[in-house]
């Protein structure tokens, strides 16, 4: 596990919010904090601390074993995806803390990494089955689930990006990922999405095949991103193969795009894909409608099954979502 590796201990991990999205709104976390400053044999616990330009943005307390956990473990504590008023609340419990004892050690990781290293994390305990009470999805082969056409189509979409001059560059958002069918044609381009999709199902079964890379996949909500992340923080946002988006839907797709909107740089891509013509007069409209100047490209082909019609364009600057 990346986490193990980077704070070079070799016992278990535990994170003490059950998901990525529980860290925005860190409650148990600062709860935890809370009493340990209350604690009195505070300077006798190991602690490790993560820093970055000075900043604290991760605490982990060894737990010995005893005889209710027979094994070694650490417990982390990170207020670095937090709202900005909770992580500089973690941040002053945390230099409290350290201000009653010194950690064993003191480590610089970039945001990124640690961002990846605690996505790892969830991953691994979802695709462990250690985040639900109870699975009764059985693990298919890789040939049942994947299409190497579908990569192809996907690929082939993003040469025609290429030619008209939106390829998607820097840092990259895939929305509804699914089980990572498109993410694997991304990955095979060079490009490196973070990719999120709200059904933790469909992410389980691409983390077992291999296919989603756990660092960089979670699961999250396409119609509330903002919440989890600042205007301007993606160069290019995509979704391949939203829908079906219908007239009785259309609520939930236009708050997916207009979220996607939200997050994406002055200048970002943005790229969306269906199968039918009005599907993407929708979600164009909804684009245009949130300041993204584009184009809808038909893409039909004899198949008439996947991502037959595209919308692509770029944000514009100073647009209000």
């Amino acid at each position: 596990m990346l986490l193990q590796e980077l704070l070079g201990i070799d016992e278990d991990i535990y994170l003490i919010e059950e998901s990525y999205t529980s860290q925005r709104n860190p409650e148990l976390t600062l709860q935890y904090l809370n009493r340990f400053l209350n604690f009195p044999d505070i300077e006798n616990i190991r602690i490790i601390r993560v820093r970055q330009a000075g900043h604290t943005t991760g605490l982990l307390f060894f737990n010995p074993a005893d005889e209710d956990v027979p094994v070694d473990f650490w417990s982390v504590f990170t207020g670095a995806f937090a709202q900005p008023a909770l992580k500089e609340k973690f941040e002053t419990l945390a230099d409290s803390l350290l201000n009653l004892t010194s950690p064993e050690k003191d480590i610089e990781l970039l945001h990124e990494t640690w961002f990846n290293a605690v996505n790892e994390y969830y991953s691994l305990m979802l695709v462990n089955r250690n985040l639900c009470t109870s699975c009764s999805v059985k693990p298919e082969s890789y040939g049942n689930v994947f299409s190497e056409n579908r990569i192809k189509r996907v690929a082939e979409i993003l040469e025609l990006l290429r030619k008209k001059g939106y390829y998607p560059e820097g840092r990259l958002l895939e929305v509804c990922c699914g089980n990572g069918m498109s993410t694997l044609a991304l990955y095979r381009s060079g490009l490196d999405p973070l990719a999120i999709e709200i059904n933790k199902c469909t992410i389980c079964q691409g983390l077992e095949q291999g296919v989603l890379n756990p660092q960089r996949v979670m699961v999250m909500d396409a119609a509330a991103v903002s919440r989890y992340f600042e205007p301007g923080s993606f160069d290019a946002v995509m979704g391949f193969m939203l829908g079906l988006v219908y007239e009785f839907n259309k609520g939930l797709w236009v708050r997916i795009v207009r979220e996607a909107v939200s997050v994406a740089a002055d200048g970002a891509v943005l790229l969306f894909t269906v199968s039918s013509k009005p599907e993407i007069e929708i979600l164009a409209d909804a684009l245009f409608r949130a300041g993204v100047d584009g184009e809808i490209v038909d893409n039909t082909d004899s198949e008439g099954a996947y991502d037959q019609w595209l919308f692509v364009g770029r944000r514009q600057k100073n647009t209000s979502t």
